[in-house]
């Protein structure tokens, strides 16, 4: 029997989101990606931890000195990466086109406009890219709910007793993200990318947790 998917390859795999069988490289490539797949279902869960080495490895392969930058954001940061990560893995599911270097462009945007703000100069640079001007805005939209918090009720007055990102933490997030995203260009020909890391591996639920770091 041929794979549901691709017609092409022998199908050898049962797949619980369709009900039908699929090859196995339909079932490792799309994943997620392309197939709604069950939590329970056991090829997930074995090319979770698969995706999850890959990572594993990539991280250790950062110089030490951005390894220990990138803990200390975990560290005191984690919830504004978790979000950040959240939206980017959200981001991927809605465009099968929207790839690392799009993300990079937009990360690289945002990094240009805060550190120019830290200056004391107030400028804010677009893309023509409209994706990758609407990434953009959306992290910016997290990074600034995080810097101005609008209180109670979302009444849109700031209460004081929430703690404000500052500037510097927010590029330090941002930057962050763009050495993950490093982590990735540096072997291009893996199966998967940053963004498709992310897309596969992050929980289906409300909660945001960050999959970054161990």
């Amino acid at each position: 029997m041929k794979c549901a998917l691709c017609g092409r390859k022998r199908a050898k795999r049962s797949c619980p989101a369709g009900k039908s069988l699929i090859c196995a490289p339909c079932c490792g490539e799309k994943r997620i990606l392309a197939i709604n797949c069950p939590e329970s279902c056991a090829y997930l869960k074995s090319g979770r931890e698969k995706d999850l080495e890959d990572h594993a490895k990539r991280i250790r392969n950062l110089d030490q000195g951005s390894r220990e930058r990138n803990q200390r954001v975990l560290q005191n940061h984690r919830n504004v990466v978790a979000y950040l990560e959240y939206q980017l893995s959200r981001a991927r599911l809605l465009s099968r086109d929207l790839a690392d270097k799009d993300v990079a462009q937009a990360v690289d945007i945002l990094l240009e406009n805060y550190r120019t703000e830290d200056k004391g100069i107030l400028y804010e640079r677009t893309s023509n890219d409209l994706r990758v001007d609407a990434l953009r805005r959306e992290l910016r939209k997290i990074i600034e709910s995080f810097r101005n918090p609008e209180g109670e009720k979302n009444k849109g007055i700031v209460d004081p007793k929430n703690s404000r990102l500052p500037l510097s933490a927010a590029i330090d997030c941002l930057e962050f993200i763009r050495s993950m995203i490093g982590a990735y260009e540096e072997r291009p020909s893996s199966a998967i990318g940053y963004l498709e890391f992310l897309a596969r591996a992050m929980p289906r639920e409300k909660e945001r947790s960050s999959l970054i770091m161990p």
